[in-house]
């Protein structure tokens, strides 16, 4: 007979799908609220009531209450043994074993069986309670993850008041809040399953005196908090610095991580307050975006080094409400389009490179003769002094915001 290892179970799944094989008959595993929390697979004989509790992942009102009615749940609760459950054909539940799962005296959650002839043996009896014992050292995990969870989400989202709130709802769920923090972020275009990416980046952050915190991981996305202490730090080489060890650490992820063009990873400013989490979170979510939208900031992976590429985002919201129309990029993009030239492009390289006339030439392709006819084109087309830094400047900016928008 299989034989239920803990060693084996690395879910709640993995340990329903163990004891329908055990014990030979479908099983079910439910919280003390008898919400779903796992299945083994359908069997042709299963009953309304299963079926119900599959679709909508409970146990349905009127079965929980034919049960607690039967006295059936005063049975489970009292006793920490297997419990045989009669047929209760008015609710559509066919015979049943059961067992409450227990964390020491606390009652966490139940196992259910389809008992199809009521004969077990010894040894699946012994099997059966090895699967509760097992699967209450689950549920408290997965309570805690969602814990976990719950509090990082609170984090994001600036829902704390106060400094206090927040740690003593990090003490509640076990988590120790470091002194300075910094939201990680992780998006994939197309890729939803991202199994074993996190244990990388903790990897990752190991190696350079960083503690993930907490993190979350969705379709697509992972979410971490990351912390650490000056201590840490010094003890790790007195020569390092906080930005340095982020920017270390994230170059040491993308080298574990499987290599992916459309794989964009951010982190916001280090904070030292629970209070500016949700800054450093919206920083990284501002800078994937650049990434998206501008493949020349995919380099920059630390919000406080993207220099003006941060106010781009704020930048294109202010100009869709207060647009400025037939300015200098105006006028020379009507030209290139009724004459098919590129002044467009000309002075974007050109500014570029900061206005070295012979690298401009080189990356165009053409001759400097042609550039400086151009360049005075430029000039008099759209009404341009490109001997005022000022207007360099804004032209600058004012282009890399076309570029931005154009590629939303």
């Amino acid at each position: 007979m299989s034989k239920i290892n803990e060693s084996e179970v690395d879910s709640l799944q993995t340990l329903a799908e163990l004891i329908s094989e055990v014990m030979g008959s479908p099983v079910t595993i439910e919280d003390e609220a008898h919400r779903l929390l796992a299945y083994s697979m359908h069997d042709p004989n299963t009953d309304p009531a299963r079926i119900a509790t599959i679709i909508g992942r409970r146990v349905p009102e009127h079965v929980q209450r034919a049960l607690y009615e039967s006295g059936a749940m005063q049975r489970l609760q009292d006793s920490a043994e297997p419990q045989h459950i009669e047929q209760l054909s008015e609710v559509g539940l066919s015979r049943r074993m059961a067992i409450s799962v227990r964390h020491y005296d606390e009652i966490v959650g139940y196992i259910w069986l389809l008992e199809y002839d009521g004969s077990y043996t010894d040894e699946q009896l012994e099997q059966f309670r090895q699967g509760a014992r097992i699967a209450a050292g689950q549920i408290m995990q997965q309570q805690r993850r969602q814990q976990h969870i719950d509090l990082l989400r609170r984090l994001l989202s600036g829902r704390f008041q106060s400094e206090q709130e927040a740690a003593q709802q990090a003490r509640e769920s076990g988590v120790e809040l470091p002194a300075h923090h910094y939201v990680l972020l992780l998006e994939h275009d197309h890729q939803p399953d991202m199994s074993g990416w996190s244990e990388r980046i903790v990897q990752a952050a190991n190696e350079f005196a960083i503690r993930v915190t907490l993190h979350m991981q969705e379709p697509s996305r992972i979410v971490m908090l990351c912390g650490f202490g000056i201590a840490a730090i010094q003890a790790r080489n007195a020569n390092s610095d906080p930005v340095a060890l982020i920017r270390s650490m994230i170059t040491r992820a993308r080298e574990l991580l499987p290599q992916h063009e459309e794989l964009y990873m951010a982190a916001g400013e280090q904070v030292g307050s629970a209070l500016h989490i949700q800054r450093s979170y919206r920083q990284a979510r501002e800078l994937v975006l650049l990434h998206r939208q501008l493949p020349e900031t995919r380099t920059i992976h630390y919000y406080p080094e993207a220099g003006f590429y941060r106010y781009l985002p704020a930048m294109h919201r202010e100009a869709e409400q207060f647009p400025v129309t037939w300015g200098p990029l105006d006028r020379l993009a009507a030209y290139d389009q009724e004459h098919n030239s590129n002044l467009l492009q000309t002075l974007a390289v050109f500014l570029d490179l900061d206005s070295d006339t012979k690298r401009a030439a080189t990356q165009l392709h053409v001759h400097s003769n042609t550039l400086n006819y151009r360049l005075k084109r430029i000039t008099e087309v759209g009404g341009i002094d490109l001997t005022s830094m000022s207007e360099k400047v804004t032209l600058y900016l004012e282009l890399k915001l076309l570029w931005f928008d154009s590629s939303g």
